[in-house]
């Protein structure tokens, strides 16, 4: 029979708390003070489609990096249907004790009981948002009857479809960085000059229409270029119409835009310019059927 002094389940809540009193000292001697942004969805009815995720929250906690000699895991490659994917993976360590007294009392979302899939933690060392991929919820497995932390498999997020607007001005400057962007190049004659993070909004006007409004945020200006990077496009803009920002007061005409952008030497990881335009080469788009012939050649179909 097993010994009684040394409960097999439950075990000793004087004992568990010596131990979650370990780990929160170690997490908050050898941690850092990051952000956790819940992902909040916004779904198209009556499908329940995806149409974009938001994170209008940031609560700062201490976590633990774990794997301190940098990126990796089993799982940074990986084979795809599109290829070799290669992803540097972190891993984070967090206090239960912290999670339940800090995020669990003020988050607002359905699974509070522990950090979620898909939401983001942004780490200053790095000054960058990772997304939780996977949370381990059981390991230690029940030392003394009890669970102690979370460890969350994150990875670099991917430039997508969301809005940040938290109210802390570091975590909300990545989005101007890390969300699609395409140029815009502008005409001659132009007034004032763009403010970085700044909206801009343009105004088209169709004779028996009400107005259609396009808004941006701006990525880059470059007064002397007069090349303007926008993102969190809503709408499109439209060539020789008048662009508007809402903070300056800047007023440039449209010349050109683009939905890719082509300086790729801006973007280290980005060749879709690059393939698009390998592939104008390929395909001849003149060619009414590019796929054979067909038609009486000698004999009916």
């Amino acid at each position: 029979m097993k010994n009684l002094y040394f409960p097999q389940f439950g075990g000793n809540q004087t004992e568990q708390n010596l131990i979650q009193d370990l780990v929160d000292e170690q997490i908050k001697l050898f941690g850092s003070d990051c952000y956790y942004l819940p992902r909040k969805l916004l779904l198209q009815r009556p499908l329940n489609d995806v149409i974009m995720s938001n994170f209008k929250e940031a609560f700062m906690v201490e976590m633990m990096l774990v794997n301190v000699e940098g990126f990796g895991g089993a799982a940074s490659q990986a084979m795809t249907k599109f290829g070799l994917k290669i992803s540097d993976e972190i891993t984070f360590i967090i206090s239960r004790r912290i999670w339940n007294t800090v995020v669990t009392p003020a988050i607002d979302e359905v699974l509070t009981v522990r950090p979620a899939e898909g939401d983001l933690i942004y780490y200053p060392l790095t000054t960058n948002l990772y997304e939780i991929k996977y949370v381990e919820r059981e390991e230690p497995f029940y030392q003394l009857g009890n669970l102690y932390m979370f460890t969350m498999t994150c990875e670099i997020a991917n430039p997508g479809d969301f809005n940040i607007d938290t109210g802390v001005e570091e975590v909300d400057d990545i989005e101007h960085t890390t969300n699609y962007a395409f140029p815009i190049q502008m005409q001659t004659g132009g007034l004032g000059s763009f403010d970085v993070g700044e909206t801009i909004t343009q105004t088209i006007i169709v004779a028996g229409k009400p107005p259609k409004i396009v808004n941006g945020t701006v990525v880059q200006w470059n007064i002397i270029t007069r090349k303007l990077v926008v993102s969190n496009v809503t709408g499109e803009f439209t060539p020789n119409n008048v662009v508007v920002g809402n903070e300056s007061g800047a007023q440039w005409v449209i010349n050109t835009f683009e939905t890719i952008d082509i300086s790729i030497a801006d973007y280290d990881n980005a060749d879709n310019k690059y393939y698009e335009d390998t592939g104008d080469t390929i395909l001849d788009f003149s060619e009414g059927n590019p796929f054979g012939e067909y038609g009486d050649l000698g004999d009916s179909f």
